[in-house]
């Protein structure tokens, strides 16, 4: 239990400072600023996206414990791990695979993840296959970002 808070502590200050510090920059104009703000308004939207589409079932901070596991009987995998249970690298590609959903990419048994492509074609930045990539690549980057090593 006392390892569970301290991993959740990680998390939240991971994604903390993501977030800060690309406003920061953006604000205190640290490299190019039209740049940092870009960056900073594509992380805020990743993790609008990620609270939007995937919290439901991988919880708020990534663990696999939303609140559709009980009611669906499934039990999603722990999202900050994959980089650890992939030898330390992110498996990005396969990720943005899985979140886009329209290449059959099952390892094991039957896909219970639905994939998002449809879903995030459209939003409040516009329409698209070009948006729904972006949105599908935003949220694999933010989730690289949530990623938890043996340190933490």
């Amino acid at each position: 239990m006392r390892e569970n808070r301290k991993v959740q502590k990680g998390f939240r200050q991971k994604t903390l400072t993501l977030v800060a510090s690309a406003l920061v920059g953006s604000f205190l104009g640290f490299g190019a600023s039209a740049d940092s703000s870009v960056e900073a308004q594509k992380l805020l939207s990743a993790q609008r996206d990620y609270v939007k589409y995937c919290a439901n079932c991988h919880g708020e901070e990534g663990r696999g414990d939303g609140p559709y596991t009980q009611m669906y009987k499934v039990y999603p995998i722990d999202l900050r791990l994959l980089a650890m249970n992939n030898d330390g690298k992110f498996p990005a590609e396969y990720v943005r695979k899985l979140i886009d959903g329209r290449d059959d990419i099952r390892k094991h048994g039957q896909r219970t993840m639905p994939g998002w492509f449809d879903e995030l074609w459209s939003s409040p930045e516009g329409k698209g296959s070009k948006q729904a990539n972006e949105r599908v690549n935003a949220l694999t980057d933010y989730l690289s970002r949530i990623q938890i090593t043996k340190a933490d």
